[in-house]
């Protein structure tokens, strides 16, 4: 039974036609198993000095039970992605346990589309989740979410059961700051609100407060922890009792564990 599923798996990530739902489980019984509930993630590694034009994404999976391997199709746009390559990653959820290789796969013969699989070949699963392997991508563009799409995948238990997941998210592929930043409100001047951005390269307690030119706290935009990323907090002109202020120049304090930066906005009315 596992000889099989396996032979079946290779086959459809060598032989894979058009781009069309069903390839990669043509051949196989779908018989159901442990791993029906696991979650299929793709994300942007944020590598900040990475070569222009080079789009890194990271495959991970999560919720699983005794997982012997995998195989999954991921469409992309072929006008605007160039497939350069796929690789298992260094200490993987396969290699976890025994650390021996596994038996891997990929394959880019239809343009627009890879698929990629791999099977432990020590005799014992792997529970839990953890990355799978990396992707590049060469792109002269910007890359959003709505450019890659998982067509189907499965996972096969170490009983040689097989499961379709479908549970699979395409993270925000936008890249990650590289650098702590707090930007000028806009509007500046306004009324009755303004939004104010700021950006953190990792995650970080952030405690974003509003003040008046005496020193004063008048609202707390922030205060608990963020991930990565950029963001937006909204003000709309009111103390932390939800009364109206008023007009006049206030100022805006962000404040992290190794950053903090301050900035003026004026309020109109």
């Amino acid at each position: 039974m596992r000889t099989r599923v396996i032979s079946s798996i290779c086959a459809a990530l060598l032989f894979v036609g058009p781009a069309l739902a069903g390839e990669m489980t043509r051949g196989l019984t779908i018989t159901g198993g442990r791993n029906a509930g696991a979650a299929l993630k793709l994300e942007r590694v944020n590598e900040p000095d990475a070569e222009s034009g080079v789009l890194k994404l990271h495959v991970s999976v999560a919720q699983t039970e005794a997982l012997k391997g995998y195989g999954f199709s991921l469409q992309y746009d072929p006008v605007k992605y160039e497939f350069v390559s796929a690789a298992e990653l260094e200490g993987n959820l396969l290699k976890s346990g025994s650390g021996q290789e596994t038996l891997f796969l990929s394959s880019n013969r239809t343009p627009g589309q890879v698929d990629i699989g791999a099977v432990k070949i020590d005799g014992r699963g792997a529970s839990g989740g953890g990355k799978l392997v990396e992707l590049v991508f060469r792109t002269s563009g910007t890359p959003v979410s709505s450019d890659f799409q998982v067509l189907e995948s499965v996972l096969v238990g170490l009983d040689g059961a097989v499961d379709v997941l479908h549970h699979a998210e395409i993270g925000d592929l936008k890249p990650l700051p590289d650098r702590f930043g707090l930007e000028q409100n806009m509007p500046n001047p306004f009324n009755p609100s303004t939004a104010i951005g700021y950006q953190l390269p990792e995650a970080a307690m952030v405690r974003l407060v509003i003040y008046n030119l005496l020193g004063q706290e008048v609202r707390v935009l922030v205060n608990e922890r963020r991930n990565a990323g950029t963001f937006t907090a909204t003000w709309d002109g009111t103390d932390a009792l939800g009364r109206r202020v008023a007009s006049g120049v206030y100022l805006y304090r962000i404040q992290t564990g190794s950053f903090s930066a301050t900035r003026r906005m004026l309020l109109l009315k």
